[in-house]
């Protein structure tokens, strides 16, 4: 038989099927056999997100994309694969899901929703919660893997998660571990017991030959709590296409067709193919992320390719894939760390989008921040040897830290100082320019007469630094100044003509009427004048605001 009239012979079946479709939280299930199958394995899939929920402390467990599982007559099945728009696989009609296949599934769910935790750990969950089966709200749970993932990692799952003595603080310890606590520290906050106890416990149990599941309630849910919906033909197909490759048994011309080819054209390098059909599904009013993401990829303006990776963020909030493609188009650190958040908030797991983003910060000089994203890093390790190498550069980055904190406090000081020395200008500036004009006004010295001094300072200014605690607003503009000088004596001082007066790094707006909170530090030039009518020890000469 030709591939051209197998292609054609599978197109008419999947006409002719009538296909329907069930959806409970991320998980879609389209079926062109039994309901009742496809109710069923609903129910078991969202008794699986329950549990693991309740054992991760989140109430509705969430997964990156949709969860589209296909049910196919005399079909095989097929593993789960990212398509245009969700997570896709296939399953026999009449076949249970393999063991690897329920294993696959509960990881999707785990990496998405919670933080790293051991290996053995996770993949003792992993395997414990895939061999879960449930009859609506009624869960059986804990049956051994007929494989080798029946382990001491399993052992050690199953004997905390099925013992009633340990069940509460089953959740305790995986809450612990996925905070990064030490696991003798965990292991005794929570179970107490050390790992070596643990282990003994656990190894015993494994060697039991007759371990048996439990039964216990779950959600509340029934197989009619799934309401059927007509499925359209050609999104089933797609369906399979997206699975397959085939885009052959799509009509030609079809947006999904040019989805699908567009996105193999442009992971097989041919730019021009991938540009021409994506650029037509989105005209179509393409809704698929990935259709998005990929025409960005291929775009030469940093504007447009901008556009295209935003509407990608907004087609699917969860994925952290648009957020990386944006920090690449962008210059400033402080600008990169703020999509690059975006993306490692999206992905909790990915260490190097939590280095990225780290290094990010401190070239930003947001070293705080900085701190704490290097502290995530290292939590998201994948295993040991990641988790030194992220713990090394930590340690580096505080090194660093503290040498780049004091340049930083360096430069502030330099430039107050800069900015002090502009104010003192300009206001020697101002009465050079008052004593140059009334120079210019003043009538012409008679060459004969003799010059006096017209006043002498025999007394020289007085300097103090101190807190200027209050003000006192007088009459004609005077002010009565009271400071604590810093060995705590109090000196009220009087500025009898605000014109007379050079204040400098905070300007007249500063002085403001009554008590100084907080109390600012100044340095002040007085000369000593007591006044006992006002009370003040002095008339201010200058004002400087530290």
């Amino acid at each position: 038989m030709s591939n051209r009239l197998l292609i054609f012979l599978l197109a008419s079946v999947l006409q002719a099927a009538d296909w329907e479709g069930y959806r409970s939280g991320p998980f879609e299930i389209w079926t062109e056999a039994s309901e009742k199958e496809a109710r069923q394995l609903l129910v078991r899939l969202e008794q699986v997100r329950h549990l693991l929920g309740v054992y991760l402390g989140k109430n509705d467990p969430v997964s990156v994309w949709p969860l589209r599982v296909l049910i196919r007559k005399n079909q095989p099945a097929a593993a789960w694969i990212l398509g245009r728009d969700a997570m896709i696989s296939a399953l026999t009609a009449n076949t249970p899901p393999s063991a690897s296949w329920m294993r696959q599934t509960v990881t999707m769910l785990l990496e998405a929703n919670a933080r790293r935790m051991p290996p053995d750990w996770e993949a003792g969950l992993i395997s414990f919660l895939s061999t879960l089966e449930a009859t609506g709200p009624r869960i059986k749970l804990g049956a051994p893997p007929a494989d080798a993932a029946r382990n001491l990692a399993w052992a050690r799952v199953h004997w905390l998660a099925t013992n009633p003595e340990y069940g509460s603080r089953f959740r305790v310890l995986l809450n612990n571990l996925q905070q990064g606590a030490d696991e003798d520290v965990a292991f005794r906050n929570s179970i107490a017991m050390t790992r070596q106890q643990l282990d003994q416990a656990a190894g015993a149990h494994l060697a039991n030959p007759a371990i048996e599941a439990v039964w216990i309630s779950g959600r509340p849910l029934a197989e009619r709590d799934f309401v059927a919906r007509p499925l359209d033909t050609t999104a089933a197909m797609a369906a399979m296409a997206d699975l397959t490759g085939n885009v052959k048994i799509l009509p030609a011309g079809t947006r999904e067709a040019m989805e699908i080819a567009g996105l193999a054209a442009a992971r097989a390098g041919r730019k021009a193919e991938a540009l021409d059909l994506l650029r037509q599904a989105i005209a179509q009013q393409s809704a698929s992320p990935r259709v998005h993401l990929e025409y960005g990829k291929l775009l030469d303006q940093p504007d447009a390719k901008r556009n295209a990776f935003v509407e990608a963020a907004k087609r699917n909030a969860q994925w952290p894939e648009p957020y990386l493609e944006l920090a690449k188009l962008e210059t400033a650190p402080a600008r990169v760390a703020h999509y690059l958040k975006e993306a490692a908030l999206r992905a909790p797991r990915q260490c190097q989008i939590w280095v990225q983003y780290a290094q990010a910060l401190t070239e930003a000089d947001q070293l705080s921040e900085a701190s704490k994203a290097w502290f995530s890093a290292e939590l998201a390790a994948a295993d040991s040897a990641e988790r030194e190498q992220v713990r090394q550069a930590r340690l580096r980055f505080i090194e660093q830290r503290a040498a780049r904190e004091e340049e930083l406090k360096r430069l502030q000081a330099e430039e107050r100082q800069r900015e002090l020395d502009r104010l003192r200008t300009e206001a020697m500036n101002r009465i050079r320019e008052a004593e140059a004009k009334a120079n210019r006004s003043a009538p012409p010295r008679d060459p004969n007469q003799k010059i006096e001094p017209w006043w002498e300072d025999k007394q020289p200014a007085v300097k103090l630094r101190g807190r200027l605690e209050k003000v006192d607003c007088l009459p004609r503009g005077q002010a009565r100044l009271s400071l604590r000088s810093q060995e705590g004596k109090w000196i009220p001082l009087l500025i009898a003509d605000p014109s007379q007066v050079v204040i400098l790094g905070g300007g007249e707006a500063s002085l403001r009427c009554g008590v100084q909170k907080p109390a600012p530090v100044v340095h002040v030039e007085y000369r000593l004048r007591a006044d006992p009518k006002l009370a003040t020890a002095g008339d201010v000469a200058s004002l400087e605001f530290q």
